[in-house]
């Protein structure tokens, strides 16, 4: 008996019998598919066929062959000359573009092809599976209020539908349609900040899903949506197991998309408690996501700027520069999104189906997106130029220093530090000897480097040069014009930045250490003194070397 006679022996219901038994994206599954669809066209029934095509694409693994399957389905419709098929079919590729692959565009342009072709069809379940579908790209777009009635309107259509069908894939698929839309609707009501109405869909989500082994990925909506709640009353601990119990079902069931969200709000939440290193585990988890994918939403935009204000809290420019690079990415892709869809969800979709006012709607929606580009792009010019700014400014600041240091080899004082001058009325309260003495030490006390020591004062410093704290104080003001902590201070920044030039090795060391080093108590120290005398943050006189040191 042939394989073809094997098949033929075999009815539809059997067949589906058998790859029933698999869940989605299960390539098992796909041996018995292809029986069906070898089945259908050696039965010459396209209808069938075009069932065959559909559950190839719901147990395909990869996008690209549910693409391909989604193809032929299309092919198969527009054959059969089925309006009602056409519609589904078109619908149905519509779901992989917006679902798996996350591109908005070519979404809507298989939805509204698949909305002209159901507009008189007397499939209920057809019709309202693409206004779930249309409802999902408005609420993408932000326009909350009309995209919850397509979801309100489509959650009774199936629930009704749900409950008076006997058949179990009937059910099924009325089921899955039901929990799907009243999740998006409590998204939507989220976003409107009706927290009440959310909570009370999530709670009915998490209810009625608690056994069911069927519709585990909506299962893991709900705790998604339980995790944010709960993120948003303050309570960590239980919002943490309910975002991760999510994470585990989103990745088993590769729902990148919304794994990506689950992401971020893991990451937010251990911001909230102080835990950096998860934070920035899961935000560049976000990011890994967006690389690997290219799908990007406002909420999981945010994700940069957290890694943004992370990098530059600890001075790591280039990964500053990255996650700047990536938001800009980011914010084209959206911007882009929410301009083309804007324009053909509006331009082609039905205007009998449209809410009351939604031309006003629009025009704000453009206004506000148009203003935001704006006034998005004046404030990166002005931050471009503010840095450049900057920049050439702290160079300036650099080369300053850099003359200073190669124009006073000989000596340790600074252009601001004058040289000891012969007034005679200074003769009348000490003798030159005692000024020369004092002056003489002073040398020994900077060749010998014992400006380094730390917890130096007046006091210790005079007892060191064999003199008393008047005749010293009296030297250093009269003679050098400089107080005893500015001559200390331009002692130990002079010696730090003369190693910082001449020994490599110093450019790598921390703030703290260089402190140490100068003998200085702290950073904090260490930096207030290093930018009043050289004018320049520690921090960017280093970057500003190993720059210099790298271009030669």
């Amino acid at each position: 008996m042939t394989q073809g006679q094997e098949i033929q022996q075999q009815s539809y219901k059997e067949i589906s019998r058998l790859i029933d038994s698999y869940s989605e994206n299960d390539e098992r599954a796909i041996v018995f598919v292809k029986m069906y669809i070898d089945k259908a066209k050696n039965d010459h029934n396209l209808k069938k066929l075009i069932r065959g095509y559909e559950e190839a694409i719901y147990y395909s693994k990869e996008t690209s062959r549910k693409l391909s399957y989604a193809d032929s389905a299309i092919v198969t419709a527009v054959k059969s000359n089925d309006q009602d098929q056409i519609a589904r079919a078109y619908a149905g590729k519509g779901i992989i573009y917006y679902y798996n692959l996350r591109q908005y565009k070519k979404a809507l342009e298989e939805y509204l092809i698949a909305f002209k072709y159901s507009k008189n069809s007397k499939d209920g379940y057809l019709k309202n599976k693409i206004i779930y579908h249309l409802g999902m790209i408005k609420s993408y777009l932000g326009y909350y209020k009309q995209a919850a009635v397509h979801f309100s309107e489509a959650a009774d259509f199936f629930e009704k539908n749900a409950k008076e069908s006997l058949d179990r894939n009937i059910r099924y698929n009325n089921e899955s349609g039901y929990f799907n839309s009243i999740y998006r609707l409590s998204t939507c009501y989220k976003n409107l900040r009706l927290y009440h109405k959310e909570d009370s869909l999530i709670n009915i989500g998490l209810e009625r899903l608690h056994n069911n082994n069927e519709l585990v990925v909506e299962f893991g909506y709900f705790q998604k949506g339980k995790g944010i709640q709960l993120l948003r009353k303050g309570n960590t601990d239980e919002a943490l197991k309910r975002l991760k119990l999510s994470r585990d079902i989103l990745i088993t069931n590769q729902d990148y998309a919304s794994l990506t969200s689950v992401y971020f709000n893991i990451g937010k939440l251990y911001k909230s408690i102080g835990n950096r290193a998860e934070s920035l585990n899961y935000f560049n988890k976000v990011d890994s996501l967006v690389n690997k994918f290219w799908f990007i939403t406002p909420e999981i935009r945010s994700s940069y700027l957290y890694l943004i204000d992370d990098a530059k809290k600890n001075g790591d420019t280039e990964r500053k520069m990255y996650y700047a690079d990536q938001l800009l990415k980011a914010d084209s892709i959206i911007n882009a999104d929410f301009v083309i869809l804007t324009d053909k969800i509006y331009s082609e979709y039905d205007t009998d189906n449209l809410l009351e006012g939604k031309n006003q709607e629009i025009r704000d929606h453009q206004v506000i997106l148009y203003s935001s580009i704006v006034a998005g792009l004046v404030i990166l010019f002005f931050l471009i130029w503010r840095f450049r700014k900057r920049e050439k400014e702290l160079n300036a600041r650099y080369q300053e220093v850099l003359e200073k240091l190669s124009t006073s080899k000989e000596t340790i004082s600074f252009d601001f530090i004058p040289p000891a001058s012969s007034d005679e009325n200074s003769l009348d309260l000490y003798s030159s000897e005692i000024i020369e003495d004092i002056k003489t030490n002073l040398k020994i006390f900077e060749d010998e480097k014992q400006f380094l020591q730390q917890n130096l004062t007046l006091d210790i410093v005079a007892k060191m040069i064999g003199s008393n704290r008047t005749h010293l104080s009296y030297v250093l003001n009269v003679h050098f014009d400089v107080t005893f902590p500015t001559y200390l201070k331009a002692l130990r920044i002079r010696y730090i930045t003369n190693l910082l030039v001449e020994e490599t090795i110093y450019l790598s060391y921390k703030i703290e250490t260089l402190a140490k080093i100068c003998g200085m108590a702290n950073r904090q120290i260490f930096s207030a003194h290093f930018l009043e005398i050289n004018s320049i943050r520690p921090r960017d006189f280093i970057r500003m070397r190993q720059e210099e040191l790298k271009k030669t």
